[in-house]
C-alpha cells in the first residue's frame, strides 16, 4: 500500500500551483492536507465553495498507488471525473452506468496503475467484484465525498456506506479523507463513529457566508414575493420547489412575466437534463427552477439570488442549496418563502417516506398477491407487478410503496430490476383466433395491419401471461409514433381484446427467496430513522418561524459559537417586526414568561394556544426586543428571563 507520509505540505503546495494553477490554499485546505500526510484519516468540514474535493484530489498527484473516491451520485462523479481529466489528471469512475464487461476493465486499469483515482458509490464496495480485487489494489487514500450522507442515509437510505470499514480493511486499512459542507457536532460524531474512524483529525472551517443575506418571508403570496426578489436583484438565480409538477407552474409563471427560465427535475432524462443545466451555467437563462435532484456538483460562482419556495426536509439541505448563491464573495440573496401549512406538507411527506414495519410487510404481501405468487413459493423469473393494483390493495401512497419496496430490498428479501423505459407489457383477454378475427373483419384497414404486426411482435404465451413488449422495436415495425402506438394499445384494450401497462407501470422484483409470511424487518431501525426525519424538520420549521438574526441561528446550529448578529438578514433590518401587542394578549404574554421561568421546553407552553403559532412567535419576538426574555439557543428554543421579565412575572 502506497503511504502518504513520505509527501510534504511543501511538496503538496508545489502541486497545487503546476497542476492546478492556485497559489495558495484556500482556508482550512492545508489543515485537512497536513494530517493526511502524516497517514491520519481526517474528518474536514469547509463551506460551500470551499474546496473540499481538492483536499483529496491533490494527494492522488502526489503519491504512488490511487485514491478511491466514494460519491453518492453519478452526475456528481461523472463532473469530477471530466473536469480533472481536463486538467491532465488520470481518473475513471466505476458505477451502474456500465456494462459488466467495462467494471472488469476498469478495475483490471486500477490493478496496473493507471489511475489516480476512480470515482464509485457506497454500493460497488460490496459487490464481488470488489472483494475478489481488493487485496490487489494499491490504494493511498479512501475519500468519503459528501460524508454528511454517511449519517443521513447510512442509517436507512443506502446502508452501504455502512460497509465502508470493512472494505478499507479489505485495502489494507489506507487512511480516510471524509468531507462536507454541512454536518453538525452530532453528524460529525455519527460520521466519526460508521466510519471507524476514532482518531481521526477533525477540520471545521467556517459555515459562515457573511455576503450572503438570509432573509424568511412569512407571506399567503409567495409568487408575489417571489417576482419582486427576481426584479429586485440582478443576475442568475436558482428557484427550488417541492415537486416536478412545481418545476412546471413556477417555471410558466416566470416565463410569462419576462424572465428566461428553465426547468430541471429528475424525471427529465440525462441528456435534457445537461442542456438545460448547461443553458443556466452559460446564462442563455436567467433562472432556473428546480427541485432538490439540481443539487451536489453545482458549481456556478455568480449566482445572485437562491429562493425557495418552501422549506426543505432539513437545515443541512436548505444550508447546502442556498449556499449556492454568492460563491464569487459578492453580495447574494438566499430567501425562504414559508406559509403555516408547509409544516403539513413536509411532515406528510416524512410520514409517507418511512413506512412502519407492519406497512413494509403489507407492500410485501400486495406486490406478491398481485403477482400471483403465494406464500412458500417462488417464480422463474422477475415477479411483475402492477404498480396500481400494489398501490390499491395497500391504500399507501405512492412514495410509501416506493420506500417500502426499497426498504424490503435492503433486507435481501428481493431484488429490484432497474425499470426499462422502453419495455411495456401486455396481455390478450382474447383468443387468438377471436383476436385474427378482428383484424380481418374491422373496417379501417391500418387498425388490421397494426393488430397483425403486434401478433408478431409478442410471443404466443401473451394468450395466457403478461409478456413484455419493446416499444421501439415497435415503433420500427409498425411506422408509428411513441404516442399513437400507446394509443392504438389502448384503443384495443378499450375493445377488450387485451390489457396494456405502458413503461413505468410496472414493479418488477426477482425474490431471493420464497414468498414468505413474514419479513424479518427491524422496526426500530425504521422508527428511528423516522425521529431523525422529524427532528431535523422541527429545526428546519424553528428557522424559518424564527425570530432572531438568522446568520445567529444558523452557526449556533452547525455548532460555531458567535454573539455578532449579521446586520442585514430580515430580522436585523427590522422586516420581521410583529404587529403590536394588544391588552387583550397580556395574559398569553405572562403564561410565556412563566413557562420560561420554569424552563419548559417551547413545545410544551401550550396544550391548547389561545391564539395561532405564527402569533405565539410574534409575540416572543416582542418579549425579545423589549427585554423581557433572552434566547440562549434559537433552534432548540431555549429562553432565559431578564430581570425586567421576572419583576413582570
Amino acid at each position: 500500500m502506497s503511504d502518504l507520509s513520505s509527501y510534504t505540505i511543501a511538496e503538496a503546495h508545489r502541486a497545487l500551483q503546476k497542476r492546478w494553477g492556485y497559489e495558495s490554499f484556500r482556508p482550512g485546505q492545508e489543515a485537512i492536507l497536513s494530517p493526511l500526510l502524516d497517514g491520519r484519516s481526517v474528518l474536514g468540514v469547509l463551506p460551500t465553495g470551499g474546496g473540499k474535493s481538492l483536499c483529496y484530489q491533490l494527494p492522488a498527484v502526489l503519491a504512488e498507488g490511487v485514491v478511491l473516491v466514494v460519491s453518492p451520485l453519478i452526475a456528481l462523479m461523472q463532473d469530477q471525473v471530466e473536469a480533472l481529466r481536463a486538467q491532465g489528471v488520470s481518473a475513471t469512475f466505476i458505477n451502474s452506468t456500465l456494462r459488466g464487461y467495462e467494471v472488469e476493465q476498469r478495475w483490471t486499469n486500477v490493478e496496473h496503475g493507471q489511475y489516480d483515482l476512480v470515482y464509485m458509490a457506497p454500493e460497488r464496495l460490496s459487490t464481488d467484484v470488489f472483494a475478489a480485487r481488493a487485496g490487489r489494489l494499491d490504494v493511498s487514500l479512501v475519500a468519503v465525498d459528501e460524508a454528511h450522507c454517511v449519517s443521513e442515509w447510512g442509517h436507512h437510505f443506502r446502508p452501504a456506506y455502512l460497509d465502508i470499514p470493512e472494505a478499507r480493511a479489505a485495502l489494507g486499512d489506507p487512511p480516510v479523507a471524509a468531507v462536507t459542507a454541512t454536518a453538525t457536532p452530532p453528524v460529525r460524531q455519527d460520521i466519526v463513529e460508521l466510519l471507524d474512524m476514532p482518531d481521526a483529525a477533525e477540520v471545521v472551517r467556517g459555515f459562515d457566508r457573511p455576503n450572503i443575506v438570509w432573509s424568511v418571508f412569512r407571506t399567503e403570496n409567495k409568487w408575489r414575493r417571489l417576482r419582486a426578489v427576481v426584479e429586485a436583484v440582478d443576475g442568475p438565480g436558482i428557484v427550488y420547489v417541492p415537486t416536478r409538477r412545481a418545476v412546471t407552474r413556477w417555471c410558466g409563471r416566470l416565463t410569462g412575466h419576462g424572465v428566461a427560465a428553465t426547468g430541471y427535475h429528475g424525471g427529465l432524462d440525462a441528456d435534457e437534463r445537461e442542456a438545460r443545466q448547461t443553458d443556466w451555467i452559460e446564462e442563455e437563462v436567467r433562472v432556473m427552477v428546480a427541485t432538490n435532484a439540481f443539487g451536489m456538483g453545482i458549481d456556478k460562482p455568480n449566482v445572485r439570488f437562491v429562493a425557495h419556495t418552501a422549506p426543505p426536509s432539513s437545515l443541512e439541505s436548505y444550508y447546502q442549496e442556498a449556499g449556492r448563491a454568492g460563491r464569487d464573495g459578492r453580495r447574494a440573496h438566499a430567501v425562504l418563502l414559508y406559509q403555516p401549512p408547509d409544516a403539513e406538507t413536509q411532515a406528510a411527506l416524512i410520514e409517507a417516506s418511512h413506512p412502519t414495519a407492519a406497512e413494509v410487510q403489507t407492500v410485501y404481501d400486495a406486490v406478491c398477491s398481485v403477482g400471483q405468487v403465494p406464500v412458500g413459493s417462488a417464480p422463474d423469473g422477475p415477479l411483475v407487478a402492477t404498480l396500481e393494483a400494489v398501490l390499491k390493495t395497500t391504500g399507501f401512497s405512492r412514495t410509501k410503496v416506493r420506500t417500502a419496496v426499497d426498504l424490503i430490498e435492503r433486507q435481501g428479501a428481493w431484488a429490484v430490476v432497474s425499470p426499462r423505459t422502453h419495455f411495456g407489457r401486455l396481455r390478450f383477454t382474447a383468443s387468438a383466433r377471436e383476436v385474427r378475427d378482428y383484424a380481418a373483419s374491422v373496417e379501417n384497414k391500418a387498425l388490421g395491419r397494426f393488430i397483425r404486426t403486434l401478433l408478431r411482435l409478442v410471443h404466443a404465451d401473451a394468450f395466457r401471461e403478461w409478456w413484455p413488449l419493446d416499444l421501439r422495436a415497435a415503433e420500427k415495425r409498425t411506422g408509428l409514433e411513441r404516442e399513437r402506438l400507446q394509443r392504438g394499445l389502448r384503443y384495443l384494450e378499450e375493445r377488450g381484446l387485451l390489457q396494456w401497462q405502458g413503461p413505468g407501470g410496472a414493479l418488477r422484483v426477482e425474490l431471493a427467496h420464497p414468498r414468505a409470511s413474514k419479513l424479518p424487518v427491524e422496526d426500530q431501525a425504521v422508527q428511528d430513522a423516522r425521529e431523525r426525519a422529524e427532528r431535523r424538520l422541527d429545526h428546519m420549521l424553528r428557522y424559518a418561524r424564527g425570530v432572531t438574526c438568522r446568520r445567529h441561528a444558523l452557526l449556533t446550529y452547525f455548532g460555531e459559537r458567535t454573539e455578532a448578529q449579521c446586520g442585514h438578514c430580515d430580522v436585523c433590518l427590522g422586516r420581521h417586526q410583529p404587529d403590536a401587542v394588544t391588552p387583550d394578549e397580556e395574559p398569553v404574554l405572562r403564561h410565556i414568561l412563566g413557562q420560561a421561568a420554569e424552563e419548559t421546553p417551547r413545545e410544551q407552553w401550550f396544550d391548547d394556544p389561545p391564539v395561532p403559532p405564527p402569533r405565539i412567535d410574534e409575540l416572543v419576538r416582542w418579549l425579545i426586543d423589549e427585554g423581557y426574555l433572552t434566547l440562549e439557543a434559537p433552534l432548540n428554543g431555549t429562553f432565559r428571563l431578564t430581570e425586567k421579565g421576572e419583576r413582570w412575572v
